[in-house]
């Protein structure tokens, strides 16, 4: 996703939708082995093109929330770090910095409430005689942990990072 920040959104979410429904050919061809190919890919068209779509409306909203700092390298560096570099627009990057922490934030209770169902479910479909739902376990189980480790400390590194910025703010007044 780096090199897309670059890209205008309808590219990013065009190879996005290309790269989904490429995937899902493949996927399909192991759950569905009694599709045809020409049925396999009008539904890879289908789920590729609804994915775009979706991602599409993801890619405008979050680049409206973000602004121009979006574009700037050393943002995603900071955010990670939780530092926040000399002489940056300090009005532009708090508002980044905010829309970074609200994505972040309802995730420390949606994420579980997502996650865990989905490993449920997955374990009893592969219980049930789908075997292959185990990998969807393991994916939903790596999922939670990494929502439950990832979105409280990037809400702590953004709301470390809004302090440093208003602190700025005062002082230049």
């Amino acid at each position: 996703m780096g090199l897309m920040r670059r890209w205008p959104w309808w590219l990013a979410a065009l190879a996005l939708a290309v790269a989904f429904g490429g995937l899902w050919f493949l996927v399909t061809i192991v759950v569905m082995p009694e599709l045809n190919a020409v049925e396999r890919a009008v539904i890879s068209a289908i789920t590729g093109s609804a994915y775009g779509i979706v991602m599409a409306i993801f890619l405008i909203r979050l680049r409206r929330g973000y602004g121009t700092v979006l574009q700037d390298a050393g943002f995603r560096r900071a955010v990670r770090r939780g530092v926040v570099p000399p002489d940056v627009d300090v009005e532009g990057w708090r508002r980044a910095v905010q829309q970074h922490r609200n994505q972040y934030r309802p995730l420390r209770w949606a994420a579980p409430l997502l996650y865990v169902p989905m490993t449920g479910l997955s374990v009893w479909l592969a219980v049930s005689g789908q075997p292959l739902s185990w990998i969807f376990v393991g994916l939903f189980l790596v999922m939670l942990v990494a929502s439950l480790i990832v979105a409280p400390r990037a809400v702590r590194r953004t709301d470390a990072m809004l302090t440093e910025l208003d602190r700025r703010a005062r002082s230049v007044q």
